[in-house]
Parts: C-alpha cells; structure tokens; sequence
C-alpha cells in the first residue's frame, strides 16, 4: 500500500511502555521510511533527546509514571515541535485538542490511521486530507468532551444557539462553523442540502419530492432536510436523478 509522503524527517516517540514504542516504530518504518526515529521512555529522557536535536514530529503518549505528557509540553514551552497525541484514553481529548495538536490517536491504531496523522504534516488547512470514515471530530456535549467518529454523523445544522451535531439519536454542539466543518469533511460523504445543513450522504433512507417541486431527504435518526433549490438541483446533477 502507497501511503502519502511525510514531511517529517526526525520523529520522537515518548511513551513509556516498550511495546507500544516498538509497535509504532514498525508501522513508522512503512508509513515514514525515510525518517530517523528516535524513542524516549519517560519525559526526562525526552527532554534529553529534545535538546540534543529538536524532531520534526513528536509522537506523544500521555499517561506515563512520573510526568505526564502534558508536563513535558509545559517544560517545552512554545518552542516544541508538531505533536501527535497517543493514547488508550478518551477523556484527555479536550485538553489534548486545547495544546494545538495535529491528531489525537487512540490505541491501538493501524497504519492506515498512522498515515492520515503523517500526512497532517507540513500542509494547509485547504489542503489537509479530509475527515472521513475512521476518522473523528471532537464534540463538547453538555460540559463534556466525546470523540465521534466521523461516519456515525447523520445532520450538521447551523443554529442560532450555534452548530449542531446529531448522531444516533443524539445531539451536541460543536466549537466550529458548518462552513468549517464543510471545509474539513470528506465531499463524498457530506453534502451541503442548504445554507443551515450538512448531511452525510449514507444517512438518507429516502427522498421525497412535493407537489411544489421541493425536494427532502429523510434520514436515519427520524430526522428529514428540505434542500434549497440550488443545492437541489446541484444534487440531482452529482446524482444523476
């Protein structure tokens, strides 16, 4: 499998568990061949290896005895090179997200996985790869943080309390704008059926058009969207219907 080209020629991974350091190792050795590796297994030895030469990347676990990866950011400061969180946990995502991360892995990943982080490198907002199907978008939902992988998405509505997520039956308001969201989410899932909604293509179980023309997706979830007359038609054309 051809994985994109990383523009990270040094990368350190901090993680305390030797298994974990090895396995992301073999998986960089395929998704990163042309890259130098360095490994650190707490923070005092990342510190090390950070002033001997800063990396280009850094691969960061964030439970580890002693320091955790957030300390070793606090002694890094500003000056600390691209970062990728890893970890078995959710619940450090807010905070994860607040320290400007590239991605947030959740182990255990595969390559496939590792190569989408890889590829956030060096790149522009217009030209970062798309959220897609096995990625996720982080959700504040009632004070708390949720991971929601990208796929489980039914409708994205721009409201007047802000942009509404709803998955499975539920409903959270997420930090960005739809335009954002459009912006960032695959094109061939997601389509924009109106200035106030995005809808992921896979949720709609039917269409319906009335007796004025108008045309409405119903989706999963029992929710339906009328599409403006623009964007109906645009569809019909993508579709072919």
């Amino acid at each position: 499998m051809a994985y994109p080209v990383s523009h990270a020629r040094d990368i350190l991974i901090v993680d305390d568990e030797p298994p974990a350091r090895y396995e992301l190792m073999r998986m960089l050795r395929r998704t990163a061949p042309d890259a130098m590796v360095r490994e650190a297994g707490s923070v005092k030895e990342a510190l090390d290896e950070i002033s001997r030469q800063m990396p280009d990347l850094l691969f960061l676990d964030i439970q580890m005895p002693g320091s955790d990866g957030f300390e070793l950011l606090d002694h890094l400061g500003k000056k600390r090179p691209p970062l990728v969180f890893t970890s078995a946990y959710e619940r450090f995502t807010l905070r994860a997200f607040e320290e400007d991360t590239l991605d947030y892995l959740l182990k255990p990943f595969d390559e496939k996985r590792l190569a989408k982080a890889l590829s956030r490198i060096g790149t522009s907002a217009n030209r970062a790869p798309k959220l897609t199907e096995g990625d996720s978008i982080l959700l504040k939902v009632d004070g708390e943080c949720l991971l929601l992988p990208v796929e489980q998405i039914e409708l994205i509505e721009a409201k007047d309390e802000g942009t509404l997520v709803h998955w499975n039956g539920y409903s959270g308001r997420i930090g960005k704008t739809l335009g954002h969201l459009e912006e960032h989410l695959d094109p061939k899932m997601f389509f924009r059926a109106s200035r106030d909604s995005l809808i992921n293509l896979r949720s709609i179980f039917s269409l319906r058009t009335d007796e004025k023309g108008e045309l409405t997706a119903h989706l999963s979830g029992n929710r339906s969207v009328t599409f403006s007359r623009r964007q109906k038609s645009l569809f019909q054309k993508m579709h072919k219907i």
